[in-house]
């Protein structure tokens, strides 16, 4: 896919807003069209002061006393405009900002599985934050600032000095050419020692949010130490790649400046000429002073927009490739609801590899799957359990084959009405840095507490929440790491009761409790599991021997199906994994 310049995507935020942007443009030029009156009225003034010297008659004290209150007048007006637009600018651009964060993030939440699997959270906040950051100051400090008030500026400066003096207009802008010639192989330094910047500060965050993730692991460890002076030593590579990007800047600063004083000086010397040969009024070289005074900033400006976007523009072009990542997963066009299940659930030929893997993760599965039947998938890791499941989520499609629920093809339903109907209370419960009603109440937010504490008695987690310091009400921590691994377990088993699905997955969602609790709780939610389409992924067979049937996966295929005593005679491979653990007990 050619994409587009990012340039162009980021003016392009502003294409719905072409009447605020116009509105903006008025306010900026009629406030600096005002501010290039005020060196006019001071020429006016100090013409008809040395007019008075040399010629004598009246004092010209009223037009002293208009200057002084016209320059008054003029500038507070200005202010008043350019305040004024230095608001409105700020509010259209962060609003704009905040309307391509909520899209890329949009983009993020909507992405499949597997770029998750590939992506480092870390990485890719560092990439939305940094970019998003380079979006407010293209539009706002580059182009709001410096450069359509300095265009104006330039512009109007330009067409006044042409009109007295073309030599004087030539002395005057002569630096910005010579500058602007000067910097282009430096611009181009700077962009791709930027682009380097960007990736080696990702590259910080990804391990800050690592280690931030993982920190009781770092601390059992004591790998303290080691991983702070790891930190810092990503921090020093990128420090020593943005220093020198920095030294370049330095250096372009340097040459800009001088440049603008050569001009400056070339003003003086030319303008004070003119007025010694005749050819200019005094009041004439003051404004040719105050005209180059003006426009030095602006013209400084000016010749630093092509660096600085230099400098932000990898930052947007990765941003965007966020927000063009293809969205492999979504609801086709004429998608309706999945009814109530209540039939089966079918796998027809399905046949599905990740990424560009040869070995195919499931292989021609064919099998169906009565509504109400507790079914458990065992097999070794990587056989393809988890694939089978994810597939039934449409976490990602089939390549071939298809996965059906009462005939209705999950590729013409949408993922919303499916997902509506399945709960699944993983080995490893995520949990938010919210409450405990919160975190229960994730999947049906408006669910009321009486419903949220009937969910935790029957997971056996309502009397340790209860304890807790604010009961239901109390934050559970980053990721749950204020609860034990038994009560995060109860939480997520909590939150799939609560959700009253009709397909529920549990991945040997009992693992992490003791032995007691893991009876009881086997027992408290019998009847959820009897009145729905249960799937157990089963990492020990303990827990499958009261499925209705087991089905065996081995490379991708199931190898074999039926009760347990069935599988002991005919599949090889349950006989194996069974002698594995049972032989133990």
């Amino acid at each position: 896919m050619v994409r587009q310049n990012p340039i162009i995507r980021v003016l392009g935020l502003l294409k719905t807003r072409k009447k605020a942007v116009l509105f903006l443009f008025l306010l900026v030029f009629f406030s600096l069209i005002l501010d290039l009156s005020v060196p006019f009225i001071t020429q006016n003034l100090i013409d008809r002061f040395m007019a008075f010297f040399k010629n004598g008659g009246a004092a010209p004290v009223n037009i002293l006393v208009f200057s002084a209150v016209g320059i008054l007048a003029v500038t507070v007006f200005s202010r008043f405009l350019r305040s004024t637009y230095d608001y409105r600018l700020f509010m259209e651009v962060t609003q704009r900002e905040d309307e391509l964060r909520r899209a890329v993030l949009e983009k993020y939440y909507k992405l499949h599985v597997m770029f998750h699997h590939g992506a480092s959270s870390g990485q890719i906040i560092g990439r939305i934050e940094r970019g998003a950051s380079a979006i407010y100051t293209i539009l706002h400090d580059i182009l709001g600032q410096n450069f359509v008030p300095p265009v104006i500026i330039f512009v109007g400066v330009a067409a006044t000095l042409i009109y007295k003096d073309p030599l004087i207009a030539l002395t005057v802008f002569w630096p910005l050419p010579v500058y602007i010639a000067s910097i282009q192989r430096t611009m181009n330094r700077i962009y791709e020692i930027e682009r380097k910047v960007n990736e080696e500060f990702e590259a910080v965050s990804k391990e800050s949010y690592d280690i931030a993730a993982n920190i009781l692991t770092v601390k059992k460890f004591f790998q303290e130490k080691p991983e702070l002076d790891n930190q810092m030593k990503l921090l020093r590579k990128a420090r020593v790649t943005q220093y020198s990007a920095e030294r370049l800047w330095k250096i372009m600063e340097n040459l800009q400046t001088f440049l603008a004083t050569a001009g400056r000086i070339g003003v003086i010397i030319v303008g004070g000429m003119f007025v010694i040969n005749g050819r200019s009024t005094l009041g004439e070289f003051v404004l040719y002073i105050a005209l180059n005074n003006m426009v030095y900033v602006p013209t400084a400006n000016l010749a630093n927009i092509l660096p600085r976007l230099r400098r932000n523009l990898p930052r947007v072009e990765r941003l965007f490739a966020l927000l063009d990542e293809p969205v492999l997963v979504s609801d086709k066009p004429g998608a309706v609801p999945l009814p109530y299940h209540g039939q089966k659930i079918e796998f027809k030929q399905v046949t599905f590899c990740y990424g560009k893997e040869n070995r195919p993760a499931l292989k021609d599965v064919s099998v169906a799957i009565k509504a109400g039947e507790r079914v458990a998938l065992v097999g070794r890791s990587g056989s393809g359990k988890t694939t089978f499941v994810n597939l039934l989520l449409r976490s990602f499609d089939p390549e071939k084959g298809s996965v059906l629920i009462d005939g209705h093809n999950l590729r013409d339903v949408t993922r919303e009405s499916l997902l509506n109907q399945t709960a699944v209370v993983p080995q490893e419960v995520d949990l938010f840095s919210r409450t405990i009603f919160e975190n229960i109440a994730y999947g049906k937010p408006e669910a009321n507490k009486e419903e949220v504490m009937l969910a935790a008695k029957t997971a056996l987690a309502h009397d340790f929440i209860t304890h807790a310091e604010r009961g239901y009400d109390t934050l559970v921590g980053e990721r749950g790491i204020k609860l034990s691994g038994g009560e995060r377990q109860r939480i997520g088993i909590a939150r799939a009761v609560l959700r009253d699905p009709r397909i529920l997955i549990l991945d040997e969602a009992t693992s992490h409790l003791d032995t007691e609790s893991e009876k009881l709780i086997a027992k408290a939610t019998d009847t959820l599991i009897q009145s729905r389409t249960t799937f157990i992924i089963a990492h020990r067979l303990s827990t499958v021997l009261g499925a209705d049937r087991i089905l065996v996966f081995n490379n991708g295929e199931i190898e074999a199906e039926g009760k347990h005593e069935e599988l002991l005679e005919k599949c090889p491979t349950y006989r194996k994994l069974y002698s594995l653990q049972f032989s133990k007990e």
